[in-house]
């Protein structure tokens, strides 16, 4: 496998493939002027939150209109088992910004009891992290583009939502970054500041308006993801001799905290003011339809700009759909065919869509059944800049996939996730799923992908070899780990114990 892997990057370096792609040393080094024509892709990572496996025009959503979305499917590549790193914001952020599944990360839940926190600014959390969260051999996804020499930006939900301290976003390797420093924070779409560069953004449409908490929630005003998207398309219009990498964590469609009133906040209902639903779900559907046009307006920049056919975009979600959250029914059915939801590691809580969008390079039209994960992001972004990925990673370059050549691509074993709520583990090995909660000694759920994508038969007593192999990768996957001392949690957890208690009610009740 070694051997033909270099095969195929010295034939993709000479341009054997036609894809138009540098190699190593041009990318590292200094260009000439036909050096240049054949410099490494500009990479647009677009990362929703909270958006559902069909929550989409083309992964089967039929009520809210994503036409663009859409479009980009069918001018690219579609994954149709692609995966969140885990089943919450955070550590799936995480995992998908270091390149490491949950089992050697260091965060595996949005709540981190251990971490003295200081409450700032609003809602921000600014205290720094101990050396245990950003370990020193962890490298991010900013710090590898950076350093193949592109210019780097970031916008929204900052990396993985973990508190930012002054310098820190500048040293994951962001040239220019704008948004929420927390995780907290970022749930406000009418925020009464943010930040830029380390420069606190202070927006006195949104200040001036009736403030229902002090600091964080604003009201009509200034809508957070119309700036980003202005502020992230003159980011192109400046950089558009590149390489650039651009990441977009969007907010969209996560709401705010039933606790805060108005759950969902969007400028208008859109095309959506005469449907028979309640306010709730005619919200949570212009949100997303309003996102699909900002989707549109990246797109029809880069064909302005003539840097269209030299940009690879990839559109993804942290997590499964969280259908409970909003207080609205489940009329968009936005987990389709698949079991769970947000918080669970069944399908429905990690298995997210997947579109890579690259003319005259990424096949149009096609369909992938490839099975891969966020932390393979950190792997295929080195290759497609032309460097090698960090020795801190567990991830594999899907490159060959998306260029139409999976004969070429490099095997994977299994796929791993963890998650503190519930003390949960999953596998993915080939056609075989495997689910536990509560922990080591609970019984190990298992399931036939190809024939029950919706989880519905456990096989677990039909297959006790495929079992006990799952149950010795749940070992290895974590095992010798110097990101593993936060596993398991002691008992005495403040913040995250009643959602553990929340799904194991859920999973009583035969949550679908």
């Amino acid at each position: 496998m070694q051997q033909s892997r270099r095969q195929f990057l010295e034939a993709l370096a000479a341009g054997a493939l036609s894809i138009g792609m540098p190699s190593r040393e041009s990318c590292l080094g200094a260009r000439s002027a036909d050096s240049d024509k054949r410099r490494p892709p500009n990479i647009i990572l677009i990362n929703t939150d909270d958006l559902g496996y069909a929550g989409i025009g083309c992964y089967g959503q039929q009520l809210i209109q994503t036409p663009r979305i859409d479009r980009m499917a069918a001018e690219g590549m579609r994954f149709t088992d692609f995966y969140a790193a885990n089943t919450v914001c955070v550590p799936s952020r995480y995992g998908l910004i270091t390149g490491l599944h949950p089992g050697h990360a260091g965060i595996r839940d949005n709540f981190l009891p251990h971490v003295d926190l200081k409450l700032e600014n609003g809602g921000g959390y600014m205290e720094e992290y101990p050396q245990g969260i950003w370990p020193p051999t962890v490298t991010t996804l900013g710090q590898v583009l950076k350093r193949a020499g592109y210019r780097t930006a970031q916008f929204g939900k900052l990396e993985a939502g973990i508190p930012m301290p002054k310098g820190k976003m500048t040293a994951h390797g962001w040239d220019y970054w704008i948004g929420f420093r927390s995780t907290g924070a970022a749930f406000q779409y009418y925020p009464v500041s943010m930040w830029r560069n380390d420069e606190e953004v202070v927006f006195e449409a949104n200040k001036a308006a009736e403030v229902r908490r002090p600091g964080i929630v604003g009201d009509k005003g200034i809508y957070s993801q119309d700036l980003f998207v202005k502020d992230l398309l003159r980011f192109m219009r400046e950089n558009k001799d590149g390489p650039f990498f651009i990441y977009f964590p969007t907010q969209v469609p996560h709401g705010r905290s039933p606790l805060d009133g108005d759950e969902i906040q969007v400028p208008d209902v859109g095309p959506y003011a005469d449907r028979p639903w309640t306010h709730l779900e005619k919200l949570y559907a212009a949100m997303l339809t309003r996102f699909d046009g900002h989707v549109g307006q990246i797109i029809d920049q880069l064909q302005e700009l003539g840097i269209d056919q030299n940009t690879i975009i990839f559109f993804t979600s942290d997590n499964g759909d969280e259908n409970s959250y909003y207080k609205y029914t489940n009329r968009f059915r936005a987990t389709g065919p698949l079991r769970g939801k947000k918080r669970f590691l069944y399908e429905g809580g990690i298995r997210v869509p997947m579109i890579v969008r690259w003319p005259g390079h990424v096949p149009a039209g096609q369909t992938s059944d490839l099975p891969w994960a966020a932390w393979d992001l950190m792997a295929t972004f080195a290759e497609l800049a032309g460097v090698e990925r960090p020795a801190h990673t567990d991830g594999i370059s899907v490159v060959p996939s998306l260029l139409g050549r999976p004969d070429r691509q490099e095997a994977r074993e299994y796929l791993y996730w963890e998650c503190n709520q519930a003390k949960q583990q999953a596998v993915r090995m080939g056609r075989w799923k495997a689910v536990r909660f509560g922990g080591t000694q609970e019984p190990i759920e298992l399931y036939d992908l190809s024939v029950d994508i919706g989880e519905s038969h456990n096989i677990a007593a039909d297959h006790p070899d495929i079992v006990a192999k799952m149950r010795q990768i749940m070992i290895q996957a974590r095992e010798g780990s110097e990101y593993s001392k936060y596993w398991p949690l002691p008992e005495h957890r403040r913040n995250d114990i009643k959602w553990d208690q929340w799904i194991f009610n859920q999973l009583e009740n035969g949550i679908r």
